[in-house]
């Protein structure tokens, strides 16, 4: 199996499992109404590399921020444009009222992104260096596995320790589960549990 990150294959990887949820959305007169049901479980391989290579670009995030926050900084810019130079009438007024609202937009999401990326690397900084590359192989897996199946959206479980100690409740809160999913996902996740706890006695 090649790395999901960089497809080369590479005897050096971090493997993890996960158990797919598809979830297909349907908007009718009543609103919109999801169906969900679970898939396989899939097994997925991230090389050493492509994982160090993630640490340090979370632990130093100044390029993801600039590459991520570039599109709005753009709408900054135009939002400042409309707002400031555009002095014709009709159309263009209204053309102009459109500046505050992507100047916001723009705001917003620069704030947003480098929220989300600060955090990443708040939590990856109280890890040691296993755990770090180990969490980063499956935000690499994660972000490069497949996201559609028909018109189906495909989220994942992971298989972990984490994961094996939720309650059927816990699960539909953390990965959006509708309850009969989740006790589905709790239960089909009970053969993995079992072989986790005969691990940790033996230990």
């Amino acid at each position: 199996m090649s790395c999901l990150e960089c497809k080369n294959a590479s005897p050096d990887v971090l493997s993890f499992k996960v158990l797919e949820v598809h979830t297909l959305h349907i908007r009718d007169f009543s609103g919109e109404r999801i169906i969900q049901a679970l898939g396989g479980f899939q097994d997925y391989e991230i090389c050493t590399a492509c994982a160090s290579k993630e640490v340090q670009t979370v632990l130093l995030p100044t390029k993801r921020i600039i590459t991520k926050c570039l599109p709005f900084f753009m709408l900054v810019i135009l939002g400042m444009i409309l707002s400031l130079t555009l002095t014709f009438r009709d159309v263009i007024t209204a053309l102009k009222a459109l500046g505050p609202i992507a100047l916001a937009a723009g705001v917003s999401g620069i704030f947003g992104k480098v929220n989300e990326i600060l955090n990443g690397r708040r939590k990856l900084i109280t890890m040691n260096p296993e755990e770090a590359l180990k969490y980063s192989a499956y935000q690499l897996g994660i972000k490069n596995a497949p996201k559609k199946y028909g018109d189906n959206d495909l989220t994942y479980i992971p298989v972990n320790e984490e994961t094996l100690n939720l309650s059927a409740e816990e699960l539909s809160s953390k990965f959006n589960l509708l309850r009969s999913i989740a006790a589905q996902a709790y239960a089909k996740l009970e053969a993995h549990r079992k072989i986790f706890t005969h691990t940790q006695r033996k230990d």
